[in-house]
């Protein structure tokens, strides 16, 4: 992990060096000293710290940040780096935005949301469009990856939430991006990832004993599929918060009153934080 001394985070936030050592000495940037007493950042302990006070990173270069350095000079706009297939450009326009303020769950109701409906009409009118939305959207999956590593891993007594995307849903990221928006609240987060039966569901369930269960559904499901997926819901004990959200939840029908149905990831996040601060 690198360590930055004050002296260059200080120059990346273009404050003094003074300035830098007292918001240090104060608590307000995690830090640790070296044997001859020098102060020494770890980089997500200033990312942190960015973040949390809205200091503007004037110079990313100087924290070894490719990713923001290079939307500085690019399009401002999330779906051109996409289409672009700059991987490099796509990790720091979303960084830079979560930096700025944004919660996971802003993000992908808004810019990432926008960004791939975009792709999916794409898609529709262009016959080159399939192989433009798959390779832009594997681009999208590994900036939202590097996003994952920025935000703090919640507490091993933190309340678990368990979920993924129903069996015949192939879609890999709504239910990385629900994962996301629920640790970012303060949950212990487990993706089953797309396509999940519902004795994986089951399974799952029975290992990790969750306080909240999730289903995205962004593809449309098959009768059969979606009557297991209730008929299990009405199986988990009444304690249990269960959560159902996705471009073709519609498709599952009616659902056990017990049920929330979500209709964005800001809602989800609402219902988590409920969740984390009175798990039962």
């Amino acid at each position: 992990m690198r360590l930055l001394s004050t002296r260059d985070l200080a120059a990346a936030l273009g404050v003094s060096e003074s300035s830098l050592k007292r918001w240090v000495d104060s608590g307000k940037i995690a830090a640790s000293r070296t044997e001859g007493g020098h102060r020494r950042i770890a980089l997500p302990d200033a990312m942190r710290f960015i973040r949390a006070s809205r200091t503007p990173l004037l110079r990313p270069e100087l924290l070894d940040l490719p990713e923001i350095a290079a939307v500085r000079t690019g399009p401002d706009r999330l779906l051109r780096h996409l289409t672009d297939l700059n991987v490099v450009a796509a990790r720091g326009w979303l960084m830079m935005r979560y930096l700025e303020g944004a919660t996971v769950a802003e993000l992908g109701d808004g810019p990432i949301r926008e960004a791939m409906h975009a792709l999916g009409e794409l898609w529709r009118h262009d016959e080159g469009g399939v192989f433009i939305e798959h390779s832009s959207t594997d681009v999208c999956l590994q900036a939202v990856a590097q996003l994952r590593s920025m935000i703090d891993p919640p507490p091993e007594t933190a309340p678990v939430a368990l979920g993924g995307g129903p069996a015949g849903d192939p879609y890999l990221l709504p239910p990385q991006l629900v994962s996301m928006t629920l640790s970012e609240v303060g949950m212990r987060s487990i993706n089953l990832g797309p396509d999940t039966p519902v004795a994986a569901f089951a399974a799952a369930f029975a290992t990790h004993n969750p306080t909240l269960i999730w289903t995205s559904v962004t593809g449309s499901l098959a009768p059969a599929r979606a009557k297991a997926l209730k008929d299990w819901y009405e199986e988990l004990p009444s304690a249990v918060t269960i959560v159902v959200g996705g471009q073709q939840a519609s498709t599952l029908g009616k659902l056990p009153e017990r049920v929330r149905r979500v209709h964005s990831m800001v809602e989800l996040a609402d219902v988590a934080a409920a969740v984390v601060a009175d798990p039962r």
